[in-house]
């Protein structure tokens, strides 16, 4: 598509190998474009582990040819693909201006459809903390019995698979990249990977723990993780880094001299922060290794209504990825997974969950990065999943929706965008591990969570580029010379969170507002400055900080307090901050951020290069329709509906009345508000033009709050 890349993660079931071009042809026609390419869910390890050339023709294993082995989904049943029909489906997407990638995850079936390569081989298995008798998975950065590392015999195999196939590229996932989405308590502390770490590290375990070297069975292993846990726990995060490090740096070195790409899902629905210390993995490394493209998967949609009972909606966490792990990256390698339906679990976001779809993909392509460059978007595009059994008539459904959500380019901010700081990153593993105060991306959705959504992430290099109200997280964590730059900064309203002993003065800081939280033992401070706050916003937020939750907070030693097992849930413990005081940092961001709209809904607001002013109103109830109010400064000049829904037009109002003045029979004279419809837990997306430009003072004290 042309605002964007979008690649397909699908099933051999979405090909047909009796057409004559393997389903080409008829699969392009479905989808209406051709996609920047096609990762094909290849599923087993063993695509690579136990591949036999191409002097003969042979069926592939029934879990490469659907996902698990599955035998159907809507569309066909499993049909028994061979080499040769493989190399054929790639050569002739490759004809039509994508290409196959080889979509490879760490899972094992038990030997169900073939005698596996790991059944020869169990030394690779991921141990978890649980032991060699409950290993599961494959764990790519373990060694042999021969003392050779897995991973050279797969980079050599993996080669001759992408040239044998001519396959554009691998896309590893699941459960070898990263491995199994579990927290670093929890893996790889088998003795072949705690002596790695050991060598790496020069750390000797206490003689008790030693003992248990050789010993794989569960209790040593949980003995084992216990204690390299609790007391090395940052130099176990740094090995992990490493090592992934030196797996990447193998296998993008040699796949990029044969002229082939490298994706990596990378992380599990986390942010950059958390997607480190939870997994060891760190994803602007793997960049500066070579991987091509990070496939983040921002699925609010299809990890809630697939998850179980208690998963909460986590929409605001996820979507916070985008801009933080674009700010954290180099440019050009970011996209984010869609969930669109998946026959193997059995979901359907488009059917089942249409209007939290259509939020999902609108909003991913809302957020925005600045940097030296200016202004771009923070995604490069989608990487749908899954992509097979999906008819022409939802093809189009999809495709009209993907090509809205990516029009247009943005020429400033309107809402809020928050300051990347890499320095304040490197320095938050020892931070958080100490004080577990907030990290970025909690700020970033947290404050969305409360009403105040943030639009995009700027790096320091970029703020000579943004005009707009700046959020600062953990001031005091910033480079001295961010800090500067911060302190210069007059292109409007700045609002900070620092640690509870940090004196703004020393700075000379002379906040319009500061406060603290009254109900917490490491309470977090805020204060703002460039702007003005009215007395009814000052009266609102005391009477927020004065209220007490009740929510205990963290006892004991903070750098060993329980941590949970997996990520998809809130993955992070961070010390408390209640709730009337996190109410009381949106009211305030709220209040100090310039806008020429007052309005009753949840929003994000970009200026558009065309001068419209491109508003996302968000339903906060999910079973519902409601209407979002909309009032303008300077009078409208006319209000486009960009989103699929609503179909009728605007409806134009008089200012703080319900009462519709306007029932498409007539305008006002001048038009300054005016209200639209939004779908049950849904997003309509506006473009309004003004007949004014708008006012140039930068202090605009807003005093209207948003209705939660």
């Amino acid at each position: 598509m042309k605002d964007g890349k979008v690649f397909v993660w699908m099933n051999l079931l979405g090909f047909d190998r009796d057409d004559p071009d393997k389903g080409v042809n008829r699969f392009l026609d479905q989808t209406g474009f051709v996609p920047d390419g096609i990762a094909a869910l290849l599923f087993h390890l063993d695509f690579v582990n136990l591949h036999r050339g191409m002097e003969e023709e042979y069926e592939l294993f029934a879990d490469n040819c659907a996902y698990y082995g599955i035998p159907r989904n809507t569309e066909r049943e499993r049909q028994p693909w061979t080499n040769y029909d493989l190399r054929e489906l790639s050569r002739n997407l490759q004809k039509k201006g994508s290409g196959l990638y080889a979509s490879l995850l760490g899972h094992t079936t038990d030997n169900a459809f073939h005698r596996e390569w790991v059944s020869e081989h169990p030394e690779v298995r991921n141990h978890s903390r649980f032991g060699a008798e409950n290993a599961m998975y494959h764990f790519v950065l373990k060694r042999l019995n021969d003392g050779t590392y897995y991973e050279d015999f797969f980079v050599e195999k993996l080669c001759q698979v992408l040239v044998d196939y001519d396959l554009k590229g691998v896309h590893l996932a699941d459960t070898i990249c990263p491995a199994k989405g579990e927290l670093l308590h929890r893996y790889e502390y088998s003795t072949d990977f705690v002596e790695q770490f050991l060598a790496y590290s020069g750390e000797s375990l206490p003689l008790e723990i030693a003992e248990t070297m050789g010993d794989d069975r569960q209790a040593a292993e949980e003995k084992r993780a216990d204690w390299i846990y609790s007391h090395l726990r940052e130099q176990l995060i740094a090995f992990h880094s490493w090592r992934w490090e030196q797996f990447f740096k193998k296998v993008c070195a040699r796949v990029h001299a044969i002229g082939k790409e490298v994706m990596v899902l990378g992380m599990y629905c986390t942010d950059p922060f958390e997607t480190r210390y939870c997994m060891g993995i760190d994803l602007k490394r793997l960049i500066n290794c070579g991987v091509d493209y990070i496939t983040a998967n921002i699925l609010p949609t299809s990890c809630y209504i697939q998850g179980k009972d208690e998963r909460p909606y986590y929409f605001h966490r996820y979507m916070a990825l985008a801009a933080t792990t674009a700010a954290h990256l180099p440019k050009g390698h970011l996209v984010s997974m869609l969930g669109l339906q998946d026959a193997t679990e059995e979901w359907s976001a488009m059917h089942d969950t249409p209007c939290l779809h259509e939020k999902d993909m609108y909003t991913m392509m809302a957020y925005q990065l600045v940097d030296e460059d200016g202004i771009s978007r923070a995604l490069d595009g989608y990487f749908l999943c899954l992509g097979d059994g999906i008819s022409q008539n939802d093809w189009n459904w999809e495709r009209e929706r993907l090509e809205t959500a990516m029009c247009g380019s943005v020429k400033q901010i309107i809402s809020p965008a928050m300051l990347w700081s890499d320095y304040a990153h490197e320095n938050m593993l020892h931070e958080y591990i100490h004080t577990r105060r907030w990290t970025p991306f909690k700020h970033f959705y947290a404050l969305a969570g409360e009403g105040a959504h943030l639009a995009a992430a700027v790096k320091a290099a970029g703020l000579k580029k943004y005009q707009g109200t700046l959020v600062i997280p953990n001031f005091d964590m910033l480079s001295e010379e961010e800090k500067t730059l911060v302190l210069a900064y007059d292109g409007g309203s700045v609002f900070c969170t620092a640690s509870p002993d940090f004196d703004p003065a020393a700075y000379n800081i002379k906040p319009a507002v500061c406060f603290k939280d009254a109900f917490s033992t490491y309470p977090m401070q805020v204060f703002a400055w460039n702007c003005q706050i009215s007395d009814a916003v000052k009266e609102r937020i005391k009477g927020l900080l004065a209220e007490d939750d009740g929510i205990p907070n963290l006892e004991g030693d903070l750098t060993n307090i329980a941590e949970p097992d997996y990520t998809l849930t809130d993955t992070l413990v961070f010390s408390k901050v209640s709730t009337g005081f996190k109410t009381a940092m949106a009211v305030l961001l709220n209040a100090i951020q310039e806008t020429p709209f007052d309005i009753d809904k949840p929003n994000l607001i970009l200026q558009m290069k065309d001068g419209a002013y491109r508003i996302y109103l968000f339903n906060d109830s999910m079973v519902k329709y409601h209407r979002a109010s909309i009032h303008a400064e300077q009078p409208i000049k006319d209000v486009k509906i960009i989103s699929k829904y609503p179909v009728l037009p605007p409806r134009y109002t008089e200012k703080d009345t319900d009462s519709l003045q306007h029932a498409y029979n007539g305008e006002p004279e001048v038009k300054k508000s005016f209200s639209v419809k939004i779908q049950p837990g849904g997003v309509t997306v506006v473009d309004v033009y003004l007949a004014g430009l708008m006012g140039s003072s930068r202090n605009v004290e807003k005093t209207i709050m948003q209705r939660r």
